[in-house]
């Protein structure tokens, strides 16, 4: 890099201190962080990468957008063992056309998720790139020894369901890709896409209030898109999902702008991804009372379908539509290549 390394960690990190605290034996400042989880909890470690070009754009992400959703995205997959996040590690590798301000203004969006979350940076790593930029986060949580919330616990009989919505993530990036901007209006029409997908939030209090439950089968996060989730969990757990069509939670604000773009906007709900809402599977006999965690929480939870028993060698998606039905392909966003 053209500037001092060290003097740019030291400024980007300079919220985290080296002070004892909460299981942090040894925080930034030393060779490695130390930590002590609490006797009865086991820890829950979760690392993403995010590449320039691959995973976002400088015309439809801001610096700070691009660190807030690096830390998010790791929080969602601690949310989605039922667990909750506590320390975070990142590392930059900085191409030449990225400024020392823009770099800061990463580190903004990682320090404004971390203190959404509760997480503290810890440790993490700078480096140059010959052309992208390269972000990975890191996040360690806890979750009670012996009770995460894994995919490959569903079971036929349950019912499938998501919280709050999908499809706007998507619904948002199609916005920004269409205007090849990254700002909008705070009062704008489509604000709220717009943040879906630049400031998505995990949903770290559903996944505890399902562990808590004890009612909750399998559980997956929605980052790839709801049909990958889903062909996980169906996989994971050798049994047939089916979900109904007309049971999506879409929110009207995607639904409103896929009517003006001539988009279908299951489309964007089930292979958009990056809504981080989470998906999984109940025992039926405790639907009501999740529901009611729920609503006593404000947190949306929409059933959308069951688990079916099926031939576990050939589990099976499918979408049902009033009396028929179609097998939902296994796709997703594909990591190896660039949004279209």
């Amino acid at each position: 890099m053209a500037h001092d390394e060290f003097s740019l960690i030291r400024q980007w990190t300079s919220r985290s201190d080296g002070q004892e605290k909460d299981g942090l034996t040894v925080g930034l400042g030393d060779d490695a962080a130390v930590f002590s989880p609490a006797p009865e909890m086991e820890v829950v470690a979760c690392c993403d990468a995010m590449v320039e070009t691959v995973h976002f754009l400088k015309e439809t992400m801001s610096p700070s957008d691009i660190g807030y959703k690096a830390v998010t995205s790791n929080v969602s997959d601690v949310a989605a063992m039922g667990g909750y996040p506590r320390y975070a590690l990142v590392s930059i590798a900085v191409a030449p056309h990225w400024t020392p301000e823009e770099c800061q203004g990463i580190y903004d969006g990682i320090y404004a998720a971390c203190e959404a979350y509760n997480v503290r940076v810890i440790g993490g790593d700078t480096v140059s790139a010959p052309d992208a930029l390269h972000l990975s986060v890191t996040v360690l949580g806890e979750v009670e020894k012996g009770r995460a919330i894994r995919r490959s616990q569903a079971r036929p009989g349950q019912v499938v369901f998501v919280t709050g919505h999908v499809g706007s993530s998507a619904a948002g990036l199609h916005l920004l890709l269409r205007d090849r901007k990254a700002t909008v209006e705070p009062s704008g029409r489509w604000a709220k896409l717009i943040e879906a997908h630049q400031r998505p939030r995990a949903q770290v209090e559903a996944g505890r209030l399902l562990l808590e439950s004890e009612a909750c089968g399998a559980l997956n996060d929605v980052s790839d898109g709801l049909a990958s989730e889903l062909w996980e969990i169906a996989e994971a757990s050798r049994v047939s999902i089916c979900v109904d069509a007309d049971k999506i939670p879409v929110s009207e604000d995607a639904r409103a702008y896929a009517l003006l773009s001539g988009k279908d906007p299951l489309d964007w709900a089930f292979y958009g991804g990056e809504d981080y809402q989470l998906v999984g599977t109940l025992d039926a006999s405790q639907l009501e009372a999740v529901r009611a965690r729920f609503a006593a929480a404000g947190i949306l939870l929409t059933v959308i379908g069951e688990v079916e028993a099926g031939k576990p060698a050939q589990p099976k998606l499918s979408l049902r539509s009033g009396d028929s039905r179609t097998d939902l392909p296994k796709a997703g966003y594909n990591h190896f290549r660039q949004r279209e």
